[in-house]
């Protein structure tokens, strides 16, 4: 992955899986990806071949799950102990002269993570995100002692960011991503 001047945030080496309220993700251990995702009736259901399980908490959070699947070979790069996947907040859902209030320098959202190597062919990262707004994203992979490199990822390989409506949060949408090969292009 190229450089990413904005990404200069070291990535965290332990594997986490901090917003599936519906599903239950391990990443890195198994890198097996989605592992069980609650139906609609609050039953479990099998995903992806993984085992069946279910968190028994139900969400009623407005939220929209982003969706990237990176290659094991991420883990093939000089360095790469680790990656996550982030979205940050680059505008807002409706544009000018719409009102819109956003910080100057948003914080990144942080999704999952994995730790290499990786003995799947891919595995599927997610970021939950719960507020309406255009998020850039990325995998971020951890290459220290050297600066992490990232890849965006966005809904077609020729943009550079993700529009989270209202509509998408208030139906729990989830967006599979797909990657460019670049790092996204600064704010």
């Amino acid at each position: 992955m190229p450089a990413s001047p904005k990404s200069s945030r070291a990535v965290p080496r332990a594997v986490t899986s901090p917003w599936y309220a519906r599903c239950l993700v391990l990443v890195g251990v198994t890198a097996s990806g989605p592992l069980g995702c609650e139906s609609s009736d609050g039953q479990s259901q099998e995903v992806d071949g993984g085992s069946s399980s279910s968190t028994g908490v139900q969400d009623d959070v407005p939220h929209t799950v982003l969706l990237a699947t990176v290659s094991n070979t991420l883990c093939d790069g000089v360095g790469v102990i680790g990656a996550q996947l982030q979205a940050v907040q680059v505008g807002c859902e409706n544009p000018p002269p719409a009102p819109c209030t956003m910080p100057a320098d948003p914080p990144p959202i942080l999704g999952d993570m994995l730790s290499c190597p990786l003995t799947d062919p891919e595995v599927t990262l997610g970021v939950r995100i719960e507020r309406a707004a255009r998020y850039q994203v990325e995998v971020v992979a951890d290459r220290a002692p050297e600066a992490p490199t990232s890849e965006c990822f966005a809904e077609t390989t020729m943009a550079t960011s993700v529009l989270v409506t209202s509509d998408d949060l208030d139906a729990h949408a989830t967006k599979m991503l797909l990657g460019s090969g670049t790092a996204c292009p600064p704010d």
